[in-house]
């Protein structure tokens, strides 16, 4: 017979349900135990009875005297072998751009079909914030964070939760692909120019509530990434080829 469910099961379920679904973030500190107990409407006991089991699970985790986080090593997993695989094989990023293409153009079709007015509001807001440090080109690391966030934002309005899990689960991943990539296309001159009315297509129909031009748009930008990107590639391997060569003829 199965036993009966308690209170702080319950509990321990509704703040997993949080977690879950990217309204406590990970790494998140929780709100006070006296706050969070009263937006729960339940004891202090109960609640600390309900952290106690997503400690357990791995979900929380407490420090003395500075109170109780979402784990940050929800991930992982996932994230490490993807990072060292990055950063030892540098074609690798076409992989991560396959991926991308794939999650950053469902997440504009779901965002344009679900988003809120406060979730357009916040993906206008991290659009402004990307297309302000791209037109800069000062600093690559807090760019390509602005962009990571750009394409977040609308991935949470997307109101899918495995979606929003996945993209999380190798958020670094992206970061850091996302830097490499703008490392090289900011050598590009007026590579904005290009980048920004990409985005602002993107916007515009998660806005206009069009999915599929949403997509269309998403998908869009990734291929012009991939293929100037591939294009930086080929002129390299050219170079090298011509210093290899001219090398070879200037020791005879």
């Amino acid at each position: 017979m199965k036993s009966k469910t308690t209170i702080a099961e319950i509990v321990a379920k509704q703040i997993e349900d949080m977690i879950a679904e990217g309204v406590l973030l990970e790494g998140a500190q929780l709100p006070s135990e006296r706050v969070l107990a009263e937006r729960l409407v339940v004891s202090r006991p109960t609640l600390r009875e309900a952290k106690q089991i997503l400690t357990s699970k791995g979900l929380l985790r407490s420090t003395q005297g500075g109170g109780t986080y979402v784990s940050s090593s929800l991930n992982s997993s996932i994230s490490d072998p993807l990072m060292s695989l990055l950063k030892e094989r540098p074609e690798f990023k076409f992989d991560i751009l396959e991926l991308r293409h794939t999650l950053d153009s469902e997440a504009a079709y779901l965002a344009a079909s679900r988003a809120t007015k406060t979730e357009k509001n916040k993906i206008q807001a991290k659009y402004d914030e990307m297309v302000e440090l791209h037109s800069k080109r000062e600093d690559n690391v807090a760019s390509a964070l602005a962009d990571i966030n750009f394409h977040l934002s609308i991935t949470e309005a997307s109101h899918n939760v495995a979606l929003l899990h996945v993209t999380r689960s190798i958020y670094d991943v992206l970061l850091s692909s996302i830097e490499n990539n703008l490392k090289y296309l900011y050598t590009i001159s007026d590579i904005e120019e290009s980048l920004n009315p990409q985005h602002k297509l993107i916007l515009d129909m998660i806005m206009e509530g069009d999915p599929e031009g949403a997509r269309l748009a998403a998908k869009s930008h990734m291929e012009f990434v991939n293929s100037s990107l591939a294009n930086m590639d080929k002129e390299k391997q050219r170079h090298e080829r011509y210093m290899s060569h001219s090398s070879v003829l200037s020791d005879k």
